[in-house]
C-alpha cells in the first residue's frame, strides 16, 4: 500500500476529517489533500506528527505493515530509566519527545499504565533488599497518604534520583528516607524539594540466592549432634535422680 493510501486508511480508521488532520499538521486542507492523493510528498516533521496522532510507528505509515506496534504507554509499554539516563530524566520528566527516546518494555503480570516507569538501581544503599543493577517497576503517586510507611519508593529531587524506604513526617511537611543498608544514615527531605514519588511495585533481578548444599549438610549434622546431646543429657539426669 502506498504512503498516500496508508494515510487515508489511517485517517478513516480514526474517523478524522482531512480538515482535522490538516489542523494537526498546521497546513491547509488543500495541502493535506495533495499529500493524501499522492500529489505531494510528506515531510519528516509531518510524518512524526501523524505517527503520534494515530499511535503507530513511522514504518507503519511508510511501509504499511499492520504488524508494527507503536512502543508507548498507550500500547502498554513502560520506559526504562537506566543509570545513564537519570540526569536527563530529572530535566525531561514531562518531555514526551525525550521519553520516547528511552528503551520501552512490556511487563508480564502488571497492568500497564502511563504512570509506570522502570528504574535501574544504582549502588548498595538498599542491600540486601535491592542489588545494584536491579530493575524496579514503579508507579507514580500524587497522594502521600496512599503510601504506607516502610514502602520502597523512587524519589525524584531537583538534583538526584533516590531509592529508599519512606517514613512520612507530615506534621513537618517532610518524609524520612531510610536505607536498608545500615552503613547509610536516614535523611529527612522537605516535601517542597521533592519533584515526584514513585512507589516500587516489583523488581526484576539477576541476583538469585544460591543455596550452599555443603553448608546445609553441615547444619543438619550439627542439629543431629545437638539432638543426640540433649538425649544423652536426659538419660544422665534420670540416672542421677535414681541415685539420689
Amino acid at each position: 500500500m502506498s504512503v498516500s493510501k496508508q494515510l487515508k486508511s489511517l485517517r478513516e480508521g480514526a474517523s478524522l476529517s482531512q480538515k482535522k488532520v490538516a489542523e494537526e499538521l498546521g497546513i491547509t486542507q488543500g495541502a493535506y489533500s495533495l499529500i493524501e492523493n499522492g500529489q505531494n510528498s510528506i515531510t519528516t516533521e509531518h510524518l512524526l506528527t501523524l505517527s503520534k496522532l494515530y499511535s503507530v510507528p513511522t514504518d507503519r505509515i511508510l511501509k504499511g505493515s499492520h504488524n508494527s506496534i507503536m512502543m508507548n504507554s498507550t500500547n502498554g509499554f513502560v520506559p526504562l530509566i537506566n543509570v545513564e539516563a537519570r540526569a536527563g530524566f530529572i530535566e525531561n520528566r514531562d518531555n514526551e519527545q525525550w521519553m520516547s527516546t528511552l528503551d520501552m518494555f512490556k511487563l508480564p503480570g502488571y497492568e500497564p499504565s502511563k504512570d509506570q516507569k522502570l528504574f535501574e538501581v544504582e549502588g548498595d544503599s538498599m542491600m540486601p533488599t535491592l542489588m545494584h543493577g536491579d530493575i524496579l517497576i514503579t508507579q507514580h503517586t500524587d497522594d502521600l497518604n496512599e503510601i504506607l510507611d516502610g514502602s520502597v519508593a523512587v524519589i525524584v529531587t531537583a538534583k538526584s534520583v533516590l531509592t529508599k524506604r519512606i517514613k512520612k513526617d507530615l506534621p513537618n511537611d517532610a518524609i524520612i528516607l531510610i536505607s536498608d543498608n545500615s552503613k547509610y544514615e536516614s535523611v529527612s527531605y522537605n516535601l517542597k524539594n521533592i519533584l515526584e514519588i514513585l512507589v516500587v511495585r516489583g523488581k526484576i533481578t539477576s541476583s538469585l540466592n544460591v543455596v550452599d548444599m555443603d553448608a546445609n549438610k553441615r547444619v543438619q549434622h550439627l542439629e543431629s549432634q545437638v539432638d543426640k546431646l540433649q538425649s544423652d543429657m536426659s538419660k544422665l539426669i534420670e540416672k542421677i535422680n535414681k541415685l539420689v
